[in-house]
């Protein structure tokens, strides 16, 4: 089955989510597709300033140096010197496995989709991607696009799943990876893990361990989707509940709740 990665360019988690993805399946994987991290129609600068309103200028320093440090090794280890030993972003995983990688492009456009025709794409599997995958794309995709999000769907969708879990006092979060449809995070779900959440369990801990789920999830979804013998649990949108960009009153009950930012 030939298959194709859609994933934020996110350097934190997602390159040890992509380097256990393709520890597996490298060798059908025709291409990555490297998305930006800015959600929706935010640019990435109006995302950054939504997080530093949120999050307050201690936590936001703290994440944006760990940010560019990580730019920097990336730029400085992974692609002037040309090492793989550690990655540091997803880009430099994808070059370690020899699998070629697209930037910047609109998944939707006649031009990708013609690119992802002539590779023979069956499958598309989405990590924290930040496009919407339009009508066309999914019915040239044979075996379907899944989705993999930090929830245990149909509880938690759109943003910021992990903030929202801690802030509500939720004492069991998960991963699920879902097929795709017209809606967000809406369709049949494959896999789903949950893991148990502390008192003392911070947003950085909780996002690690959502990424460390996400590995697992979605190698056990491509295999279940090859062997072709599988079933679906529901998405039910009766019992969903949606989520957008987080305010400080949020911020509040989290911390409210005994958790910390890191």
């Amino acid at each position: 089955m030939r298959k194709y990665v859609f994933i934020q360019n996110e350097p934190f988690y997602l390159p040890k989510v992509l380097d256990k993805y393709l520890r597996e399946f490298a060798d059908s994987t025709a291409g990555i597709n490297i998305q930006s991290v800015a959600q929706g129609k935010r640019s990435v600068v109006g995302t950054a300033m939504d997080l530093l309103r949120l999050y307050g200028f201690g936590y936001f320093q703290w994440k944006l140096r760990k940010f560019i440090c990580k730019k920097i090794a990336a730029k400085v280890m992974n692609e002037w010197l040309g090492s793989t030993r550690t990655c540091h972003s997803v880009k430099a995983v994808a070059r370690k496995y020899g699998v070629p990688v697209t930037e910047a492009v609109n998944v939707n456009s006649e031009e990708f989709r013609s690119h992802l025709r002539d590779e023979g794409v069956e499958f598309i599997v989405s990590i924290s991607g930040t496009q919407f995958y339009g009508k066309k794309l999914r019915e040239q995709t044979p075996k379907g696009i899944v989705n993999c999000h930090g929830a245990l769907l149909p509880k938690y969708r759109g943003l910021m799943p992990s903030f929202w879990t801690l802030a509500n006092g939720e004492t069991e979060g998960g991963t699920s990876v879902h097929f795709v449809n017209e809606k967000l995070d809406d369709g049949p779900i494959i896999v789903q893990k949950r893991y148990r959440i502390w008192p003392h369990d911070t947003l950085e801990g909780v996002m690690a361990r959502s990424k460390d789920l996400a590995a697992e999830a979605i190698i056990e979804c491509v295999r279940l989707v090859e062997s072709g013998d599988f079933t679906t649990m529901p998405n039910d949108e009766a019992d969903s509940s949606d989520f957008t960009m987080p305010t400080r009153a949020d911020l509040a009950r989290l911390r409210a709740a005994g958790h910390r930012l890191r």
